[in-house]
């Protein structure tokens, strides 16, 4: 474990790893069952239109428990029975559905911020044409295009921007899904202070240990979507392909929900436990009276 309330990089991404390595085969497992129950919840909104919406938050929490059980596992309580992993995963899917929420309120005004200056510099030259555009929709989406593709850098630096404030504020809360397991309720803003003089370390950590496995769980689910004759990086083709060949999206998801929690969700969860036992704020000892 790290030193209380110190985060040395490459220790927690060492600790992360080491947690993967060691628990290889339960990974796998939980993993499979996750990826299989998000992907029938995933049918049901498909081919059951009306239950979309419960189908997708349903396929959420299965996620949730997933990355619930690593987290406990990480944390040296192997026990998973079927009840408290559970109530873990709802644990972490309302702690993840808080930040999501606050995420949303900062990032929107961080829209309206980057608006104005965008209106102000480099996207004043193409007012005149959105304007004339006005509620045809292809015409804007062009004319938007062509502002990316001659402004690149304004674009970069947009997309760094809130990159950046996703980056740092999560790493803030970084602690919110071990918290919460341990706590037995939900804690998000409550983990804040035990973050404080260590976001830029966390945000380190994680760039080192998660940015690798996003890459590669990426070009996995992208092969694999290709294999398919699936284009994931085009959601109208996703969505065309949802109506004229259901059960390769669905063999999609499966093996893409498979690989993103095996490869990805089992570091991150890894990191955030032994994280969160290195910064948590230490018990009181009890004394004897």
């Amino acid at each position: 474990m790290a030193e209380a309330g110190k985060v040395p990089v490459t220790e927690c991404v060492g600790a992360a790893l080491r947690f993967v390595r060691a628990n290889l085969r339960l990974i796998a497992t939980m993993s499979a069952l996750g990826a299989l129950a998000g992907t029938l919840f995933s049918a049901i909104g498909l081919f059951v239109a009306p239950l979309s919406l419960p189908a997708m938050l349903a396929s959420g929490l299965a996620q949730a428990i997933v990355y619930a059980a690593f987290i406990r596992v990480a944390m040296g309580e192997p026990d998973l029975a079927s009840q408290r992993l559970v109530g873990d995963g709802l644990l972490v899917w309302a702690a993840m559905a808080v930040i999501g929420f606050f995420l949303f309120i900062v990032l929107t005004l961080g829209v309206f911020a980057a608006a104005i200056a965008l209106a102000a510099g480099p996207i004043a030259p193409y007012i005149g044409e959105l304007q004339a555009a006005g509620d045809d929709q292809e015409a804007v989406v062009a004319i938007m295009v062509r502002f990316s593709e001659e402004n690149p850098g304004a674009l970069l630096a947009l997309t760094a921007f809130f990159g950046g404030i996703w980056l740092l504020l999560t790493s803030r809360l970084y602690l919110a899904a071990p918290a919460s397991i341990e706590a037995k309720r939900v804690m998000v803003f409550d983990t804040w202070k035990a973050t404080k003089g260590a976001m830029l370390r966390i945000c380190a950590a994680r760039l080192l240990l998660l940015l690798p496995a996003y890459l590669l769980v990426s070009a996995l689910s992208y092969l694999f979507g290709r294999a398919l004759g699936i284009d994931t990086m085009d959601f109208n083709a996703v969505a065309a392909a949802a109506q004229a060949n259901p059960v390769g999206v669905l063999g999609y998801t499966l093996g893409a929900s498979f690989v993103t929690l095996a490869a990805y969700s089992s570091f991150e969860a890894g990191l955030s436990a032994y994280l969160y036992q290195g910064l948590k704020p230490a018990q009181p000892a009890s004394t004897d009276s």
